[in-house]
């Protein structure tokens, strides 16, 4: 029997119009059974919620589709994962858009030590799919990589093929119910996925079909879920641009395949890498290097190549909270150092012209 808290769980889903930002300062002091079994009084001395949300949850009668949903999890064997669960993805609940409730086909921990998201255009080249199959191919020792992308047509569905094909865990968010797949071609892939380890995951509850609107929705979680995005092809509008901005409004590395200015596949690419949102690659090699997943690729320790003695106290300090080889979002680093922002970013620009450090997409940087 599915746990009882699910269904209040479901029921908040169904609060139209209040995501996780409506309702966090609630879950600070409640579970979902307490919202919904709280009285309305007491609920709005809770700071920084909305009288119209706390409405809502007094008024809300849809406990039907509530059942509905948890007939079809029973029957399906749905995993669901709610945003104060210790089993839902850590660097999604980083995103302040984070879904609330996801729901999965398969085994696949969506915990793992590394994941990527690979995106791209639908209507990919022969270049692209070579691409993307070199680089899964090269990943082949990288078992502890997952590998996630949308279950589209062209990049995506390429991407999940040569995961399988190399024995790389891979995860499928969907931008739809689980009851259905698509695009409907790739049922077999969905199907292979679960079988080989991996899983199927989405927010949408069963019944809600694809739409327009949804698949933004499903892109920000491939982006969230993952510590970079790679977008192997796409134009300038692409859906994987939109990916690719929330992976780097996220604060995640995100890196791009560079190709030929006059190629509109490769326009969305060109477009990142000309406003410094992706750092370029041309192989695994290079992925492997900026994120620091090959410790053999590391750079050696920087205390051991460079002398800080003619930098300032202030320069030492910042240096000091960048450990060697380490990877640090400038946020962490404005938290452990106390600068102002406007003196941070000063030493920061000043210790990367003096080559002590790099600046690497996404608002990170890394001792050189």
């Amino acid at each position: 029997m599915v746990c009882s808290q699910l269904n209040y769980q479901i029921a908040l889903t169904l609060l139209s119009g209040f995501g996780i930002a409506s309702l966090r300062p609630l879950l600070e002091r409640y579970n979902p059974a307490e919202i919904f079994n709280t009285p309305t009084r007491e609920l709005l001395e809770t700071p920084n919620v909305r009288p119209s949300c706390i409405q809502a949850i007094a008024d809300f009668k849809d406990w039907d589709r509530v059942k509905k949903e948890i007939r079809f999890i029973e029957e399906k064997n749905i995993k669901t994962f709610f945003i104060t669960d210790t089993t839902y993805p850590f660097r999604l609940r980083e995103c302040a858009d984070a879904p609330l409730l996801l729901y999965a086909r398969g085994e696949l921990n969506l915990n793992p030590e590394k994941i990527l998201a690979i995106v791209g255009t639908r209507n990919n080249s022969q270049v692209g799919k070579r691409f993307t199959e070199e680089l899964l191919s090269a990943f082949q020792q990288h078992r502890d990589l997952v590998i996630v992308s949308g279950l589209a047509a062209g990049i995506d569905t390429i991407a999940h093929q040569e995961a399988l094909r190399n024995q790389l865990p891979t995860l499928a968010v969907l931008a739809h119910g689980l009851d259905r797949i698509y695009p409907p071609i790739n049922r077999r892939l969905a199907k292979d996925i679960i079988d080989q380890g991996g899983s199927l995951l989405s927010e949408c509850r069963h019944g809600e079909a694809p739409d327009r609107f949804l698949f933004p929705r499903r892109n920000r979680i491939v982006a969230g879920l993952a510590d970079a995005t790679l977008v192997i092809e796409s134009a300038v509008k692409g859906g994987s641009l939109i990916t690719a901005n929330l992976a780097f409004n996220y604060g995640r590395s995100v890196f791009a395949l560079p190709g030929r200015i006059y190629d509109e596949k490769s326009g969305g690419c060109l477009e990142l890498l000309k406003t410094q949102k992706a750092q370029l690659i041309t192989s695994a090699t290079d992925l492997l290097y900026w994120m620091n997943w090959n410790s053999e690729m590391q750079p050696q320790p920087a205390s051991s190549k460079k002398s800080y003695t003619h930098l300032t106290e202030e320069e030492r300090n910042v240096i000091a909270h960048l450990k060697d080889g380490e990877i640090k979002h400038i946020d962490s680093i404005l938290a452990s150092t106390g600068m102002p922002p406007a003196q941070l970013a000063t030493i920061l620009l000043n210790l990367s012209l003096a080559d002590h450090l790099v600046s690497l997409p996404g608002n990170k940087y890394q001792l050189i």
